[in-house]
């Protein structure tokens, strides 16, 4: 009768194991008990040989965090500011953004900071956009073409994923098993 490898490395592991803890068992036998209490002359002896010294562990540091710089906006930069919080609160409003390089970029605003905020304006993709990389103040749009472009997009990633999904559900066992050669 033949056995399995599997049945084979368990049966080692498990008498490796057992040999390890009879033979633990068989050196703590050795040693024997060791006294619960010591004579006043050990204690003497002990404290002679070994001065202790016990220190207290030491205290955790505090993190200190470091002022930020004020942040320097012009009065136009802040008008901006405040738009774009105005129009984050609606987390499905897609917004228009005109760069000073004649680009627009239209997304959803997803994050907001002083500094700048985040625009996704992809299906995964998102842009960091600084208020002083604004051209004009950002606009709600509607943006009808963007939506359906990425409807479109989403389809395409779960179309591709249903014709990967018999390969890696079939396919990929097979070739495993062995049953298939490369």
């Amino acid at each position: 009768m033949r056995w399995p490898n599997r049945f084979r490395a368990l049966l080692l592991i498990s008498g490796f194991f057992l040999a390890a803890a009879a033979r633990a068992q068989s050196q703590a036998d050795e040693i024997g008990a060791l006294p619960t209490t010591l004579s006043p002359e050990q204690l003497q002896s002990l404290a002679q040989l070994s001065p202790v010294v016990v220190s207290e562990p030491p205290q955790p540091r505090a993190r200190r965090r470091l002022p930020r710089p004020p942040l320097l906006l012009s009065p136009e930069e802040l008008s901006y500011r405040e738009t774009v919080r105005t129009l984050g609160v609606n987390t499905h409003r897609f917004v228009h953004c005109d760069l000073p390089n004649g680009k627009v970029r239209t997304g959803v605003i997803t994050s907001i900071r002083d500094e700048g905020f985040m625009l996704k304006d992809g299906i995964l993709m998102s842009q960091w956009i600084r208020y002083t990389d604004l051209k004009a103040a950002p606009r709600p749009v509607a943006a009808v073409g963007t939506r359906i472009g990425q409807g479109f997009k989403w389809t395409g990633v779960v179309v591709g994923c249903i014709a990967v999904a018999p390969l890696a559900i079939v396919l990929y066992p097979l070739i495993a098993a062995g049953v298939i050669q490369d």
